[in-house]
C-alpha cells in the first residue's frame, strides 16, 4: 500500500540486501517473542536499489529472524533514501564491558591499525573518508582515557576492520547516542546511564553513498553502528503471520496486506515524542 504518507509492501527476502550483520545476542529473544506473538509489529526499513531489489536500512534482526523462522517474505516500509528531510543518518555508540587492556591488545594485533592516545574533545560526531587514513572509532575507558583508532585503505577495508574490532565484544553491547555537546561532563553523564558497561566506543557517521556502496559490494557493517532516523515511521502494524503464507504469491500477499491495512486506523505524529519504557 502506497499513500502520500507511507509506503508499505511485502517483499521477498531474496530481494533484500542487508547492509549489516545481525546481532546474535538479540536474535534468539526476538525469535521467541515473534513465535509467541504470531504477528510482526514493525516493518523493516528498506530503500530501492533498482532491478526490484532493496537495501535493508533498519531491522536486520527481524530480517534474519524471519529467515530462521522459514518465511520467504517480510513486511517493509520503503523510503526514499535521498530524502534528507525524512531520512537522517548518524551513528550509534557502543557501551561495552571488557578488560580495557585486553581490548587494546586486540586492537594492536589488527594489521595496519594505528592506536594513539587522545583527549575527550576527540569524541565527537564526524564523517569518515572513503579512502586513505582516517579515524574509524574512538575508545573511552572506564578511567576516561581516550584512544583514537586509525586505519587506511578502501571503504570496504575499513568496514572489514570495524568487524574485527566489534567482534571482540559483540556478545554484550548497549547502544546509545552521542549528545550534540560531547563535553567531558556530557560523556560522564552517559557513563552514569550505563553503570553495567564500563567502556564506550564511538564511530563516525557514514554517508548514504558510502552505505549503498558497501551494499553493492556485498559487504556488511557490524551490527549497531549505522543509525537511520526515519520520520513517519510505521509502527504497531501487527500484521499476522498468516499473511506471509508461502503458498501465496507476493501479489496475493500484498493484496491481503492492503485489505488488512484498510481495516486499520492510524495516527500521524509530526512532533517529536518522549516514550517511557
Amino acid at each position: 500500500m502506497k499513500t502520500d504518507i507511507f509506503h508499505l509492501q511485502i517483499i521477498p527476502l531474496k530481494d533484500i540486501l542487508p547492509h549489516e550483520y545481525f546481532d546474535e545476542s538479540r536474535s534468539l529473544t526476538l525469535a521467541k517473542r515473534l513465535k509467541k506473538d504470531n504477528f510482526l509489529s514493525n516493518p523493516i526499513i528498506v530503500a530501492p536499489l533498482g532491478n526490484h531489489t532493496y537495501a535493508q536500512l533498519d531491522g536486520m534482526n527481524r530480517l534474519s529472524t524471519f529467515k530462521k523462522l522459514g518465511f520467504n517474505s517480510i513486511l517493509c516500509q520503503i523510503v526514499d533514501y535521498q530524502d534528507m528531510d525524512n531520512v537522517e543518518l548518524s551513528s550509534w555508540l557502543h557501551f561495552i564491558n571488557v578488560n580495557s587492556h585486553q581490548f587494546l591488545k586486540h586492537l594492536g594485533k589488527i594489521k595496519d591499525l594505528i592506536v594513539n592516545k587522545g583527549i575527550i574533545d576527540d569524541v565527537r560526531n564526524r564523517y569518515i573518508q572513503s579512502e586513505g587514513f582516517d579515524k574509524i572509532c574512538t575508545f573511552v575507558t572506564e578511567d576516561f582515557e581516550v584512544y583514537l583508532v586509525t586505519f587506511g585503505g578502501s571503504l570496504l577495508d575499513k568496514v572489514k576492520v570495524l568487524n574485527e574490532i566489534v567482534g571482540f565484544y559483540n556478545k554484550d553491547i548497549v547502544r546509545s547516542v552521542l549528545p550534540q555537546s560531547s563535553t567531558k561532563e556530557a560523556i560522564k553523564n552517559l557513563f552514569k546511564e550505563h553503570l553495567k558497561h564500563r567502556q564506550m566506543v564511538s564511530f563516525p557517521t557514514f554517508t548514504r553513498h558510502q552505505i549503498m556502496k558497501i551494499v553493492k559490494q556485498h559487504g556488511f557493517f557490524p551490527p549497531g553502528i549505522t543509525r537511520h532516523v526515519i520520520k513517519r515511521r510505521c509502527l504497531n502494524v501487527n500484521l499476522p503471520f498468516s499473511v506471509f503464507n508461502k503458498n501465496d504469491s507476493i501479489g496475493t500477499q500484498n493484496r491481503n496486506l492492503e485489505q488488512f491495512l484498510r481495516q486499520r486506523k492510524f495516527r500521524l505524529y509530526e512532533e517529536p515524542t518522549i516514550y517511557f519504557e
